[in-house]
């Protein structure tokens, strides 16, 4: 299944996030945890969701004068937050009103996180009310993670870091949710990524930003959700929404089997977009994916997206994000493939398809020798940086598999060092590079941390020639890569300007010219993965509209894939 310009380099937002907000990992205390009561109460006006009340009752938080009582960022992985500014979150105590200042902290590659701090000490439980309004939206605002709170056929959806503060604190909290639905539709639900209704958990307070909810009439598959599963939209997608839960469920039963995980709850919600694209989002046990009528999904379309978002919930990887991405979203591209052909998702022919497609996503990209780190600094302004680590996670892990399963005579692969990772992580301790590079070693020799070294620094991975074995055998070909022709941050905000336009690009001999203001255009993401497509603009420039088209790819280079070896059947693919 293959969705053109899904997006799927908007997911994985949980295991990028971990490396900032530890707790989200782990929450391990040897009292018994405070209380956290938070109310959520939805309004609508005319069957439109306008704003959302909030209420959180912290217990004896013992705020110092000048420390922090809550943060929130304004901007998170490129997406406007409610930022609360001026006196719009207040806070009350067993003293009465409780002034607050506000800090904004310098801001990093991925937030910028402000910070209420309380102007003398805190006495009892502390009231904080805030009220958040959807993002507003227009047809060409910028996809980026499904983190914004929108509105959506009279209710809500959207990420509690873009409009819930949260304590500064990494311990776990005894957490009551409430919903206040009178002010919405009769019979309106609301829903947690814990759970629907009213939903008690023992979770630190970065699990309640980062995780989703929804509010309003919402439709649901199964009509009443489990404790385990529940799938649930308020504006109808354009696909058979019983039988795309059902795969979901089913796949992710596998696993969740596969990586010793079973009988944890999990939640989907889907959001239709008003701005052009789609794309999918992972956080605690739950993940988002939206639509859009431009690029409406099939059925078919949106399974390599579903599971890339699903095996979110298991590796992930200790550190800055810039260093463990290839990780977190090559392990997420790698067993989102490998599971679904294993779980009988997809057929022999698909798995072929969509390693191919991982490997021409490597090759074609412009960046593709980047140093990790030189990736990262320019991850949430360049969507070709942003695809860095899926590609290259992907096609180091393969090389690795290979290389085990050679040393091993076949005994053993892959899965018998990411399983054990998962429940390292389980178990308190996340793994680090450190950690990574030492089983590596253990399975195959120094080499493993020379390979690693190679793949840090951008080197081009070449897959060994057993790779995906006996069933496929690795082909060497020519691939044209992405070439834009000038600056892709000339694509964000508004008015959006092209500058850097290169000489003798594509861009520039169809007769793009810097300082056109761009008025539309096709999805970069489409034209990356759709390596016939062309980029059709339509610019000002003086006053008049030009439409300009041209195919943003460069001169053919070196890049590899895998063919079907003929004459070994199905049966004996050890995949």
């Amino acid at each position: 299944m293959r969705l053109a310009g899904h997006g799927r380099w908007l997911s994985g937002a949980l295991a990028l996030l971990v490396g900032i907000f530890p707790g989200l990992a782990t929450a391990q205390s040897e009292t018994p945890p405070p209380a956290l009561q938070l109310e959520l109460k939805p309004h609508a006006t005319d069957g439109n969701f306008d704003y959302v009340e909030g209420r959180m009752t912290l217990e004896s938080p013992n705020v110092a004068a000048g420390a922090t009582l809550v943060k929130m960022p304004v901007v998170v992985v490129s997406i406007p937050t409610a930022r609360y500014d001026g006196d719009a979150l207040k806070a009350r105590d067993a003293a009465g009103d409780l002034p607050l200042t506000l800090q904004d902290d310098p801001p990093t590659p991925t937030m910028a996180e402000r910070r209420w701090l309380a102007a003398r000490a805190t006495q009892g439980d502390v009231v904080i009310t805030f009220r958040a309004p959807p993002r507003e939206i227009t047809p060409t605002t910028r996809n980026g993670p499904l983190f914004d709170l929108r509105a959506n056929g009279g209710g809500m959806t959207g990420a509690g870091v873009t409009f819930i503060p949260i304590p500064d604190t990494t311990f776990a909290y005894r957490v009551s949710l409430k919903w206040d639905l009178s002010a919405v539709a009769p019979g309106s639900r609301g829903v947690w990524s814990l759970g629907e209704g009213d939903v008690d958990a023992t979770v630190p307070a970065s699990t309640i930003a980062f995780s989703f909810y929804a509010a309003g009439p919402l439709q649901s598959y199964p009509a009443q959700p489990t404790p385990e599963f529940g799938m649930y939209w308020l504006l109808q997608p354009p696909v058979d929404t019983d039988a795309l839960a059902q795969g979901i469920q089913h796949l992710y039963g596998y696993m969740s089997k596969f990586f010793h995980d079973e009988g944890q709850p999990y939640r989907v919600f889907i959001r239709k977009n008003f701005n052009h694209g789609n794309g999918g989002t992972a956080l605690a046990r739950s993940f988002t994916f939206g639509w859009s009528e431009s690029t409406a999904p099939t059925l078919d379309s949106l399974q390599s997206l579903l599971a890339h978002e699903m095996t979110h919930n298991w590796p992930a990887m200790s550190g800055d994000h810039g260093d463990t991405a290839w990780y977190s979203e090559g392990a997420a591209e790698y067993y989102s493939i490998l599971l679904s052909h294993r779980a009988g998702v997809t057929s022999l022919d698909q798995f072929q398809h969509e390693v191919n497609e991982r490997a021409a996503g490597y090759y074609t990209n412009p960046y593709v020798r980047l140093t990790n780190r030189e990736a990262a600094k320019i991850f949430w302004s360049d969507w070709s940086a942003q695809r860095v680590p899926y590609g290259r996670g992907f096609m180091y892990l393969a090389k690795v598999d290979a290389q085990i399963r050679a040393k091993s005579g076949g005994k053993r692969s892959l899965d018998d060092l990411v399983v054990p990772m998962f429940e390292s992580k389980q178990s308190g301790e996340p793994p680090s590079i450190e950690d990574w590079v030492k089983l590596v070693t253990a399975e195959i020799g120094p080499r493993a941390q020379r390979d690693y070294d190679d793949m840090v620094a951008g080197k081009l991975l070449v897959p060994p020639k057993n790779s995906f074995a006996p069933c496929f055998k690795v082909a060497k070909h020519q691939e044209r890569p992405y070439v834009l022709g000038f600056d892709n941050a000339s694509l964000n905000g508004q008015p959006k300007i092209v500058k850097g336009l290169v000489k003798g690009s594509a861009a520039a001999v169809a007769g793009l010219r810097d300082g056109d203001e761009v008025l539309e255009f096709v999805d970069p993401l489409e034209l990356q993965r759709e390596r016939t497509r062309q980029m059709v603009l339509t610019v000002r420039r003086n006053g008049e509209s030009l439409r300009i088209e041209y195919l943003p790819r460069g001169k053919p280079a070196v890049a590899y894939k895998w063919e079907r070896v003929s004459g070994v059947p199905e049966t004996e693919c050890r995949l």
